[in-house]
Parts: C-alpha cells; structure tokens; sequence
C-alpha cells in the first residue's frame, strides 16, 4: 500500500523536528537560524513553513514528543517491572534510549524559557507530572525494599539532571553504541539507589556485551540531509559535519 497524502506530510514533518533538535541540542536554540535547518534539509526555509509556522513551534513540537516519549517510558516501566527499583530503572533505560536515537526528535530539557508563555507552561505541567511519577517509584522500591531509604524529590533530579544532559554530551563517532550508553547509565542509576547494590560497575563501557549493540542507530547531530518522499525505512543518516 503507498503511502498517503497525509502519511508523507507526517513524514517530512517528523523529518524537520528531527532535523531541529539536532540543532538545538549541538548549537542551542537562539544559536539556530531556520535557515540553517532548511540548508541542512536541502530545502528552502519557506518550505519549512508548510509544517511549523516558525522556531518557536518547532521548539514546542519537539518539547511535545520529548514528554510523549518519557510518558510511553513510564508506562512500559510500569507493566513491566517487577517492583519499585525495576519500574524506576526500565523507565530511565526506555528515556535515555529514545534521547539518543536518531529516528526520535527529543531536545536537551533545558531550553524551556526559550517557549511562548502558554507552551512553556503546558511543559512544566507535564515535566512536573512525571518527575512526580517518577518520585511514586522511588517510594514504592523504598516500601517493598527494593530502593534505599532516601528522598525520593533529590533522588529524581539528580536522575533527570543526568539523563538529559546525555544528549549534548554524547557523541555518534564515540567508542560507545547506544545500547551499551543505556545499560551503563541504568546500571549507575540502580546502584545508587538499590537497597542491594551491586559490588562494582563496568570498568569500560565500551566493552558491555549489549544484545543489537552491533545496529548503527545513533543520536542525531546536524549536518546534510535530504528531506523526501521516501519515508521512515529509508530515511537518510545524519552525518557530522
């Protein structure tokens, strides 16, 4: 079946956030032009206006699939585990996985007073609502005994504060997949909280046995790509200028 009118409209729109964070996380947002977006795209910036009316919609855009992702995280976390610590581990591995993925458009968390007023508090509201999640699955490991007595409020920022830094951070031509990132991070995350720490971490991420660690899926950073028709399974790769 080929795709619809609609379905490459949705498409190229996700290209376009995908191709802004990019931007913003390596340059920041007042430091991007949508020039330089459209340049990177191969297509001029009036093109850009058939899906964002302007920056600060594609800001907002990408803040909105930022928090769908960390919610989706929560969820899966939430089926899945099997106590507090598990629950509070599998949601932080499914967020910095999506953080760092290239098919993803999230942006670094920190550029919120860049927003419209309205959007920005649309933002806080959502952030709030799952640093408070997140903060219930501290206190249910810390109830079951799976987490150590702490303060769940610290606990969680100092997660967040780690988590979402990692996208300016990491980099596509460094020694470390994705995968391995993830699983070293959890396991940083677990540990520290864990009513049962483990006795020592990797001592070379690089070298964790991380099951499709082999795939070439990496986080994006700007550089020349073409926006077209020929949809998400053949989409272009990022390349660092």
């Amino acid at each position: 079946m080929f795709p619809t009118k609609a379905d490459m409209h949705g498409i190229k729109r996700q290209e376009v956030l995908r191709e802004a964070a990019a931007f913003f996380n390596f340059k920041g947002y007042h430091a991007t032009s949508l020039t330089e977006i459209a340049t990177s795209l191969g297509v001029t910036k009036a093109a850009l206006y058939h899906y964002f009316p302007n920056k600060n919609s594609l800001l907002a855009a990408c803040f909105e699939q930022a928090m769908e992702v960390a919610f989706a995280s929560l969820e899966r976390g939430r089926k899945q585990g099997k106590n507090g610590r598990d629950r509070l581990v599998l949601t932080i591995s499914g967020y910095v996985t999506q953080l760092i993925d290239e098919l993803n458009c999230c942006v670094v968390l920190m550029e919120e007073q860049a927003l419209e007023p309205g959007d920005r508090a649309k933002l806080v509201r959502q952030r709030d609502r799952f640093e408070r999640s997140l903060r219930a699955l501290v206190k249910e490991g810390i109830e079951d005994g799976s987490v150590v007595p702490c303060d769940p409020k610290l606990a969680i920022f100092v997660i967040l504060g780690a988590m979402n830094w990692v996208a300016k951070w990491f980099k596509p031509s460094g020694a470390w997949t994705p995968a391995q990132l993830t699983l070293a991070l959890s396991q940083i995350f677990e540990r520290a909280l864990s009513s049962t720490p483990a006795a020592a971490l990797p001592r070379d991420v690089g070298e964790l046995p991380v099951a499709g660690s082999h795939q070439t899926v990496r986080p994006v950073s700007p550089g020349k790509r073409v926006l077209t028709f020929s949809g998400p399974s053949q989409g272009v790769r990022n390349k660092k200028k």
